[in-house]
């Protein structure tokens, strides 16, 4: 019996076997995933967590007023602070290559924290256009981000220790794309950062500061629900519509993994709300 429930354990994916094995439990408390944004830093840094205003949220015995809790990467308490900033919703929040906390609001501010939760000064701003306009979403790599605005403008911060807010090329768009994701600028051809957009037609839009284009044409069999772009730049593993698995490369020119994962998204966010 104990054979057949390790053997259960793997799941096949292409041509490779992988399973989870849980290492050790997580001793925070009152951390519920499902309600809470999260920020993880790379190689086993601080895990950044703070109750998502966005959802409604069931207290326990804590305070009604939000904080920003840190944490090791095994769960341990580092320190927090009472989250009293202006400026809207929390849209996004990440950790860049040092360490430093970056948390984006809806009116374009940008806060930042160190490991022990200090409030970095001064505050950063994405513009006059992300004030007016709200920021909707927003994707971070290393020291970067880039954001899109309720009126589906795109602004791109390429590099925190010049923090200069750079307007992207039009995608064209009347609705706040499916997803969004990042193709860094040590990757492309033009060595500025690529967007990719997820949109209404089986298309992705690839947008850079001088232009747009579309890719994915004639492969794709409808909308991207979820897109993450592998670390090297030349992949990109997407969740779509129907429920499927998709690996391609990152140009969207050929598929590398087709699966079927027998769910669909509406039916995982119906279970997390």
């Amino acid at each position: 019996m104990a054979n057949v429930s390790v053997a259960a354990e793997w799941q096949l994916l292409y041509n490779r076997y992988y399973r989870k094995p849980e290492l050790y439990p997580m001793p925070w408390k009152h951390v519920d995933l499902a309600r809470t944004k999260v920020a993880v830093a790379p190689f086993g840094g601080p895990v950044a967590v703070i109750r998502d205003d966005s959802k409604i949220v069931q207290l326990h015995a804590e305070s009604a007023l939000r904080k920003l809790r840190l944490f090791s990467s095994s769960g341990r308490p580092l320190a927090d602070a009472v989250w009293r900033h202006s400026g809207g919703r929390l849209v996004g929040m990440s950790w860049t290559d040092d360490q430093t906390l970056l948390c984006v609001v809806q009116d374009g501010t940008v806060y930042r924290y160190d490991v022990h939760a200090n409030l970095i000064e001064p505050n950063l701003s994405l513009g006059k256009e992300c004030f007016e306009d709200n920021v909707a979403d927003c994707v971070f790599w290393g020291n970067g981000l880039v954001c899109i605005t309720e009126a589906n403008q795109l602004f791109c911060i390429a590099d925190f220790r010049n923090p200069m807010a750079v307007k992207l090329a039009d995608p064209g768009i009347d609705e706040i794309p499916h997803c969004m994701a990042v193709i860094e600028p040590q990757y492309t051809v033009s060595g500025n950062v690529e967007v990719l957009l997820g949109v209404d037609d089986a298309v992705v839009l690839a947008v850079e500061e001088d232009g747009v284009q579309r890719l994915g044409e004639g492969m794709l069999r409808g909308p991207l629900q979820k897109m993450v772009v592998s670390r090297d730049g030349k992949w990109l593993a997407s969740f779509t519509h129907d429920g499927r698995l998709l690996v391609t490369t990152s140009d969207l020119t050929g598929v590398i993994i087709e699966r079927e994962c027998e769910v669909d998204l509406n039916d995982t966010e119906s279970q997390n709300a």
